[in-house]
């Protein structure tokens, strides 16, 4: 899919001068984080019990947040900054005389890349254990696609022609550039999290160019033979064309005059592997054991070795893997609600009402209250953690047990899942 780079924005002015630290609530459970704290550090065999536990709150308008590092990293429009977690402590803040639009950390823990400005939008990477800025340069028309690998990968130009660029994260050299079509498809879906040694660009005419992440070498190349056009709502009409990579396979699905094709290829070499015909159109996803197609009316699983229908459910418009044997499930309704599936039969194993998947967790909201469950090692089902009250869970992050979440009230909170 193409990338896109949401700016979280509040609505809230920003404050007339930073504060010495951001408010810290509530005082009790951060008394609390750092009783058990101090706690591992005497017996080193006592944990905490499960459960869910506010460490740390800020009243501040926030304008990104991300976890990382056993640590908050945190902007408003005036300042980043970040906080040792469990305890909340501040590590460091740095001020910026632009406004800070988003931030990112890669998963080494060890850059924050900061966006800052309007119309001259500027980037600069600062040493996540320290705040010391590393490198900045002004980014105008400039999106950036992931951060991760020991790179800065971003995406400049829009009308007509579009590059690709690599820039070293601690540096801030440029490694190296590569033409694509803007309007075209880049994947996998891990590129934007950093975690793709490759990345998959196919142009509007089908012309397929698959780079090394860490050079950009041409690993693989070749033609699908198309005009690639794909909705921006995900729709799927009467001629469509959807090109998914899922793991090192491409998948081309199309409906064409009322004809509907799905192609594996493989990606290094650009393959075809199987193909079949009056089947599934949509887009593809990685289900564990089947493979899913979905174009939000219908979901149907295909065999990922030939393409085969397993099932097919009308009553779910997407779905994709939880575990390694169920899969979450949107269903299609306007208001939507989810559930738990069955990968091999899509039978509903455990119906969730409104709720969302992050990662391992399920947030599952109710009226004011969100409830935050896990699975449970011992049975294998969904253990409730705790709840939350007036937060925008579609916000939330997780990391390394931890959850974060703004407030319908103003705050941004961490707790502490287990």
């Amino acid at each position: 899919m193409v990338a896109e780079v949401p700016l979280i924005d509040l609505d809230r002015p920003p404050p007339g001068g930073e504060t010495t630290g951001a408010a810290l609530r509530p005082r009790r459970a951060r008394v609390l984080a750092v009783l058990v704290v101090a706690l591992l550090a005497l017996g080193g065999s006592v944990v905490p019990p499960p459960g869910l536990t506010p460490v740390l709150s800020v009243s501040e308008p926030v304008t990104a947040v991300e976890l990382g590092a056993g640590s908050l990293f945190l902007s408003t429009p005036t300042f980043v900054r970040r906080y040792d977690l469990p305890a909340g402590d501040t590590r460091w803040t740095r001020p910026f005389d632009q406004a800070v639009q988003t931030l990112w950390t890669d998963d080494a823990g060890r850059i924050v890349l900061v966006l800052s400005g309007a119309e001259q939008q500027r980037l600069t990477a600062l040493d996540a254990a320290s705040g010391r800025q590393l490198w900045f340069q002004d980014s105008p028309d400039t999106a950036v696609l992931a951060l991760g690998r020991g790179g800065v990968l971003t995406q400049s130009g829009v009308n007509g022609t579009s590059a690709l660029r690599l820039i070293d994260s601690v540096t801030g050299r440029t490694v190296w550039t590569r033409e694509v079509e803007p309007a075209g498809f880049l994947g996998p879906d891990e590129l934007y999290h950093g975690g793709s040694s490759w990345i998959v660009a196919v142009g509007n005419s089908g012309d397929v160019v698959v780079l090394s992440y860490a050079d950009g070498s041409v690993l693989s190349r070749g033609d699908l033979g198309l005009i690639y056009e794909q909705g921006g709502d995900r729709s799927v009409p009467a001629n469509a064309t959807s090109v998914s990579v899922v793991g090192d396979r491409l998948y081309l699905s199309r409906r064409v005059r009322g004809r509907a094709s799905l192609t594996a290829y493989s990606v290094r070499p650009l393959t075809a592997l199987w193909r079949t015909e009056g089947g599934p159109v949509g887009i593809v996803s990685d289900c564990g054991a089947v493979l899913c197609v979905a174009d939000t009316r219908w979901v149907t699983a295909v065999d990922p070795a030939g393409g085969g229908v397993r099932w097919e459910q009308p009553s779910w418009g997407i779905a994709y893997r939880y575990d390694a044997g169920r899969l979450f499930a949107y269903d299609n309704q306007e208001d939507a609600k989810a559930a738990l599936i069955d990968a091999g039969t899509g039978r509903v194993l455990h119906p969730l009402g409104h709720s969302r998947q992050l990662g391992r967790l399920i947030l599952r909201t109710e009226g004011i209250r969100t409830w935050v469950s896990i699975p449970d090692e011992a049975t294998g089902d969904l253990r409730t953690a705790g709840s939350m009250t007036h937060v925008a869970s579609f916000r939330c992050q997780q990391d390394g047990g931890y959850l974060v979440c703004p407030t319908l009230t103003g705050d941004t909170t961490v707790w502490r899942v287990s």
